[in-house]
This record gives structure tokens, sequence and C-alpha cells, in this order.
């Protein structure tokens, strides 16, 4: 089957599939082709194709802090998996990583192809902690080299690329290495979508690719006390550069201990704020769920990871898949379908209506409605309604638990002007949306 041609809308804040709006839901498993069994891939694309998931994040070099062991299988020769030959590719790796993409693709689902993590480019971060355990670099000519093998195998699949993996750009190094491999997927893959995976809290993208990208991808990431990332980041971000399509690719990851060995595991409420937040935000093109003990496969074998950032340990593959929090991802298209009437509409970032000075809650206008993210209930206020509604002569709110997937019809308070408003506290002991509509004169 084909999974159709992608391309980025004339607005240039969205996907088209086939020349209609398509939402980016994707999950994170970035250690797929190393780790998951045949059989276990079978079970899992199912599942997720269940939950809605259109995209699979996946790495085509081994993750660098997956679960070990795992199955012994690799791009290029290696004796330990640590350290690699990337002059002898191994055949295996690529005729079963065509299997796993056929698969996908069987159930619906589109591959997003990290081609070089930043593990093994000299000047990153994560460099700088793979080389105290001997892990290989991998040369800019061995990395154009994957490039072409990735394309050649994968190619015909129709996968995103995604040219870096976790990565940060402050040594001219790894800014001139990732400026070669961006040449040479374009060379490539001229009609792929490109983009970059850049790490925590980074909003920094060099100028001289922004002209190779498709879309921006950003990362709030699973340190505990920076989850305003989620919409900081989109915020800086729309502010900086050309516009393009964006989405949260790595918001906290469900039940996945805070970073630097917080005593934290973040919930589906966690996870559903962060990916809210940022849609409201400007970063409306998709959005990228994560399970600890998906993306790096744990197992009842698993006995941890070479290298990491130190988190708690993961759960196993099997119980992630049961996590709540992935049906609340599933629902974030059909909610905004629904306030677009049928069609996927543009989310336009309204933070300056809020009357309040929490920034956790966030605003935006989806449709010919408002719409704010609550992460806990509480009064919302909200003004200068009449710069965007101009037509409305009376207003109507609903609030929807995101938890219990309930609804309530709230009294709106609307000052003489109609210019400012105030929706009371929703009933809900949990997070919600509040879609604010005005209702036209003649229905007044």
């Amino acid at each position: 089957m084909s999974l159709g041609t992608l391309t980025v809308n004339d607005a240039k804040d969205g996907f088209l599939l086939d020349g209609r709006p398509w939402f980016w839901l994707a999950d994170t498993c970035w250690s797929a082709f190393t780790s998951v069994s045949l059989e276990d891939w079978d079970y899992y694309l199912a599942r997720r194709a269940e939950q809605g998931v259109n995209v699979l994040q996946v790495n085509t070099l081994p993750q660098w802090d997956r679960c070990r062991p795992d199955l012994g299988i690799y791009p290029y020769a290696s004796e330990d998996g640590t350290r690699f030959d990337w002059g002898s590719p191994n055949p295996a790796y690529w005729e079963r990583a065509r299997t796993m993409a056929e698969m996908a693709e069987a159930h619906g689902i589109r591959l997003a192809l990290v081609l070089i993590w930043c593990n093994v480019v000299p000047g990153t971060w994560g460099a700088a902690i793979a080389e105290k355990t001997g892990s290989s670099l991998m040369p800019v000519e061995g990395a154009c080299a994957h490039v072409r093998r990735v394309v050649a195998e994968l190619g015909s699949f129709d996968p995103v690329y995604i040219v870096s993996g976790d990565t940060d750009f402050k040594s001219e190094e790894t800014i001139a290495y990732y400026d070669r491999v961006l040449d040479e997927v374009c060379d490539a893959a001229p009609g792929a979508l490109r983009c970059l995976h850049i790490n925590r809290g980074n909003r920094t993208i060099p100028e001289g690719y922004l002209d190779r990208l498709d879309f921006y991808l950003y990362q709030p990431g699973h340190n505990y006390a920076a989850q305003y990332e989620a919409w900081r980041l989109p915020e800086d971000l729309r502010g900086t550069y050309p516009k393009k399509p964006m989405l949260n690719s790595e918001p906290c990851y469900e039940q996945m201990g805070a970073s630097r060995n917080v005593y934290w595991r973040f919930s589906a409420h966690d996870c559903r704020a962060s990916a809210w937040a940022g849609i409201l935000a400007g970063a409306s093109a998709g959005v990228t769920y994560g399970a600890h003990g998906v993306w790096n496969w744990q197992t009842s074998a698993s006995a941890g990871s070479v290298l990491g950032e130190g988190f708690d340990a993961p759960f196993r593959w099997q119980e992630c898949l049961q996590f709540p929090g992935v049906w609340d991802f599933g629902l974030i298209p059909e909610i905004l379908r629904g306030l677009g009437q049928g069609e996927a509409p543009s989310v336009r970032p309204a933070q300056e209506l809020l009357d309040d000075a929490r920034e956790q809650i966030r605003v935006g206008a989806v449709g010919n409605s408002i719409v704010a993210y609550l992460p806990f209930a509480t009064k919302l206020k909200l003004k200068g309604l009449d710069e965007v509604l101009p037509d409305a002569a009376a207003w109507s709110a609903t609030a929807f638990d995101l938890e219990t997937k309930r609804l309530a019809r709230l009294q709106v308070e609307a000052d003489s002007e109609g210019d400012c408003l105030s929706v009371p506290q929703h009933p809900f002991e949990h997070d919600a949306l509040v879609v604010v509509e005005g209702l036209p004169t003649e229905r007044s």
C-alpha cells in the first residue's frame, strides 16, 4: 500500500497528505531496528494503529541509551553494539529494517527516520559522554555514506528524514558536519520532508540550514523543573525563524522518571499538559507521544543501558502499551477536527487574550472558537475578544474534562462592551479544555 504524498501546506503551519489536512501523531520507538522482534513489532504496530498513531520516530543507528541486551543485529559490524566498523555494513540489519518498514506501511504508519544521532557526531554533548565509554564516532564521510544507504534501503517507503538526533549546535565542527549531512539528504532524497531533532531546551538552529528544512521539531524533554519549555520553545522559535510547521517531538514521556535522577514520574496528565500547551502556542502541525520502556524497548531480561542521563528504571514495553496517555494524544486531532467542523483547522496562538499572569494556562484561536487549556480548575478571564471575534453578540463556553472525557456547559459573564469575559471555574478535578464561542447577532 502507499501512504500517500506528504507536503507542507500553503500557510506553512501544517501538513497535507495527498492535498488534505493531516495531523502528525507519532510515537517514539527509537530502538526499533535493533531491539524489537518481528512478532512483537507486529503486535506493537497493531496497537499503536488502533490508538491513532500515524508516524513512528525511529533511529537508523543503534540508540545509544537503549535497553540491553538487544537482538545483536546492527547496521555495521560490531562485537559489542557500542563500537562499530562504519565501513562494514551488515546486510541482515538492512533486510530486517525493510521488513519492519513494510509492516509499518501495512498498518498505515509512516516512519520518521533519524539519520545521525548526536552521540556519533564530534563536538556534541552526546559525543562527550559516549567517548568516555569507548563508543565509536562516525567520520563525516561515513555519515554521508550512511545517508545514501538509508535512502537506498528505505526510501521507497516515503519516510520523513530527521537529520539529527537530540543534537546541540555549539561547535563549528558539529555545524559543518550536519551541513554536509543535510546536503547529502537533499541530493539523495530531494522530494522527502526534512527536519532536525534538537536537544532539550535548544533554541538554536544554524541559519545556513533553514532553507533545507521543511518543518521544526522541538523538545521540552524530561526535566521536571523546566516543563514550561512546552510553550516557551515554540514561542521563541516562532519569533526567531521563518514560518514553518512546528511540533512538540519529545514532550515528557509517560511514566518516565525525571532527568538527573529527580524522584518523579511523569503522568498522563503531565504529558497532556505538554502536548496541549505546545499546540496552543503554535506547534499545531502535530505532536509526538512517548512511553518509558517503548522508546528504549525494556524487556524482562533488560539489564539497563551502557549510557544514559540518570533516569529511573523503565517499565517493560508490554506494560507501557497499557498506559492511558496515548489515548489522550489520539483524541487531539479529533478535537481539532471537531472545532474545524470536519477539517483540521489552523491553530493561532492567542495568549494575549488571557487576562491572567499564570502562563501555564494556554490560549489559542481554533476556527471560530477560543480554546484555553487549564492544567487545574480555576476561573478563566479573557480580554480583547472584539478584535478576534468582532461579530459576536453573546458567548457560550464548554469545558471538556481531559481525564474522564466529560462535558460541562458554563455560564459566561461578559462586560457591557463585550470585550472582556470571565468563565467560572469548571467542575472537574482534572485538566480541561475550555472552548469559548461567539454567537452572532442573529442568534443573540
